[in-house]
Order: C-alpha cells, then sequence, then structure tokens
C-alpha cells in the first residue's frame, strides 16, 4: 500500500481551550509528554524519510498537511520556513503541496501572503455565529474566539485561491439553520459540521438528557440545507446523497475504505489518524519513529493492517452489514466505535442517529426525483 498524504503535527500545544478537542480533552494524554513544537531534526528527518519514500514508490505528487493543537503556534514565520526546507529537499522527486488546518487566531495579513506565493491551502475552524461558535471554542482566560476569527476570515476573503473552507464541530443546542444561514451569509461555501468525538466510554454530550437529540439536529439541518442552502458544499450530506444514489467515495466521517495518510508527532513519531485519541491512550501510535524506521515500514506495520481491517466490510460490525445502508455508513467513523468490552467491533456510538439521517435523507431525496420525473413529463 503507497499513500501520498501526511499529517505533520507541528505543535502539541494550542492557544485555545475547546472543551471537545479530541487531542486535549479525551482519554489520550500523551501530547503531555510530546515537544511542544517540531524541532529541526525531526523536520530533517521527516524530509528524508519523505524524499526516501517518494523515490521508492516513484510518487510524483505528495500532499503534507500541518496540524497540532495549532499549528501556528509554532510561529507563523517557522511553518513558512518548515514548507520551504521540506519543499526544497523533495521537490526533484515530487511535486509537494501543503495545507493547514487553524484556529485561525493567530492569521495575519504577512502570513497569507506567504501563503499565497507557495500555494499552502488554509482551512479554518468555525462552529458558526458568535453564540455558537463561543460556547466551546475559547481562550483559557474563558473568552470566546470568535471575533479573532472572523477578522482571518475576512483575511481570508481576499486570498480564495488558498481558502479550503470551514470545519466546525455540531452542538444540538443551537438551531442548524441558524448555523447555516450564517455560513451562507458569509459567502463560506465549502464546510462541512461534524459530530463531536465520542465512544461508548464518554457518550455524546447531552443524549443522556435527550436520547433524540443529535437525530433532531441532523434530521434538520438536511432540511435546511436540501431546501435552502445547497450552494454550501457540505461535505457530510454531499458525500450521503452519492451514497444513496451509488457513487460515493470513502469519507473518514463513515467506515469502509482504508486509512489513506500517516501522521508524524512532534517527537517524530509515527500515528495513525489521531481522532483515535478518543478512545485510549495511545491509541493511534504505532510504535515506530523517524529514527529507527521508513515510511514504508510504517505504513505496512501491524497497527496500520489492523487498522485498514477494521474499516473492511468482512470486520464491520454484523449489524451493520445487515444494515440497508451499511455500505455507505460503514459502521461509522472507527474511533465512535470503540467500547472497553468489545474494542472497535461496535457500529458507531452515533449508529442510530445515522440511520435515521440516511433514511430521511433517502427519502427526500426520492421524493424530489419523483416531483422533477413528473415535472419532466409533463414536459
Amino acid at each position: 500500500m503507497a499513500i501520498n498524504t501526511f499529517f505533520l503535527r507541528v505543535a502539541a500545544r494550542c492557544n485555545l481551550n475547546c472543551d471537545y478537542c479530541y487531542v486535549f480533552k479525551h482519554r489520550d494524554n500523551s501530547w503531555k509528554k510530546m515537544p511542544a513544537t517540531i524541532s529541526d531534526i525531526v523536520i530533517d528527518n521527516f524530509s528524508e524519510r519523505l524524499r526516501e519514500y517518494l523515490f521508492e514508490e516513484n510518487i510524483n505528487q505528495a500532499n503534507i498537511i500541518f496540524h497540532g493543537g495549532e499549528p501556528l503556534f509554532i510561529g507563523k514565520n517557522r511553518l513558512i520556513e518548515i514548507s520551504d526546507k521540506i519543499r526544497t529537499m523533495c521537490e526533484n522527486y515530487a511535486s509537494i503541496s501543503f495545507s493547514l488546518q487553524t484556529n485561525g487566531t493567530l492569521i495575519d495579513e504577512k502570513f497569507l501572503d506567504n501563503c499565497a506565493k507557495r500555494g499552502i491551502g488554509i482551512s479554518l475552524s468555525l462552529d458558526g455565529p458568535e453564540n455558537v461558535h463561543n460556547h466551546h471554542r475559547k481562550y483559557a482566560s474563558g473568552s470566546g474566539s470568535f471575533q479573532d476569527v472572523l477578522n482571518a476570515i475576512n483575511l481570508l476573503k481576499k486570498y480564495p485561491e488558498i481558502f479550503e473552507g470551514v470545519i466546525g464541530v455540531i452542538d444540538p443546542n443551537f438551531a442548524p439553520d441558524e448555523i447555516l444561514s450564517f455560513y451562507d451569509d458569509n459567502d463560506l461555501t465549502n464546510i462541512d459540521l461534524l459530530l463531536p468525538d465520542s465512544t461508548y466510554i464518554d457518550p455524546p454530550m447531552g443524549k443522556e438528557k435527550d436520547h433524540f437529540i443529535y437525530s433532531k439536529w441532523l434530521i434538520n439541518a438536511f432540511d435546511s440545507w436540501f431546501s435552502k442552502h445547497q450552494r454550501l458544499h457540505y461535505r457530510t450530506f454531499e458525500h450521503i446523497l452519492q451514497g444513496l444514489l451509488g457513487t460515493s467515495s470513502t469519507l473518514d466521517t463513515f467506515g469502509l475504505g482504508k486509512l489513506d495518510y500517516i501522521t508524524i508527532e512532534t517527537d517524530g513519531s509515527y500515528h495513525t489518524t489521531d481522532i483515535m485519541k478518543v478512545a485510549y491512550e495511545n491509541a493511534s501510535a504505532i510504535g515506530l519513529t523517524l529514527f529507527d524506521s521508513s515510511i514504508s515500514k510504517a505504513i505496512n506495520s501491524e497497527k496500520i493492517l489492523e487498522y485498514n481491517k477494521l474499516l473492511s466490510w468482512n470486520n464491520i460490525p454484523l449489524k451493520c452489514k445487515h444494515c440497508e445502508f451499511g455500505n455507505i455508513c460503514g459502521g461509522g467513523s472507527l474511533p465512535h466505535r470503540y467500547s472497553a468490552d468489545n474494542g472497535f467491533s461496535n457500529p458507531s456510538i452515533y449508529c442510530e442517529e445515522m440511520l435515521a439521517l440516511f433514511a430521511h435523507a433517502r427519502n427526500k431525496l426520492f421524493k424530489e426525483i419523483e416531483k422533477e420525473t413528473k415535472r419532466f413529463i409533463k414536459g
């Protein structure tokens, strides 16, 4: 198996204190032992390993995604220097593209100029309007980060060639139409809203008080998007419709497929997807580092083979194989399948929500197809 995407965690700290963060607020506390920022030695070793791997596998395009914590915690100039070093060391072997996922609070125009010159794409975290966003995405002082993020968005709009969109986390206590209208009104058309990372050990917040709170939110969000906001490219909903029409590809929100990237932590250790941190301590750790193992050895390790095995149709839960939407959902996101008793041999903790959403989306889609068909026949 060959991959061409690499999540490079350049900072294991963050300037925000978001209460649902899968890195800092769940079961894995290994970040406390990680270097706060990546070192020159790790960057040099990564660049050498990447160059070696590109040559071995004859790969002509590689994607580097800077991640955190908050990647700009390392410093804006430092991040540009790292991208330049990696590109210089590897550009004779492949075309290297860069992007980063940021909370937006540290962005300024000079940094965006440097990113635009180098084609570094930027995705920004934004949960919705001020009252929604500030409910969870706060500074350590307790103050909300919305105004700083909004300033970043206004700057990014000057650089549409590198602005890749926004990702938010769902809070079912806020009306989805309010959130989608906010994105629409602000021309934020490339979006995704993700369910809070949860497991059977740590169930979704609020569900103990209202068992159907997430089902209702997802259905209302789908209706709002389908009827009023389809100019928004809402990744999860578009994937569901494609799946219902038989044309979907894999999406890490759901199961099936294979892990098509690898993560490198600030200490140079190899990891699978870092969302596995919600399950248990070191759930994502492969047990190898840049200093002792090649990228080829890491991606062919037992840990990644096991990960991909869990994503395969043969190894999704029996309940999911019998589900009418099993071929689209695939058991759900792997981290969300975890329990202390059965490991990952469970449907997603959001199984009921996915079933309700898929059924509702199918009915909505087929009614729309039927209506359009009748309109076409009438002429």
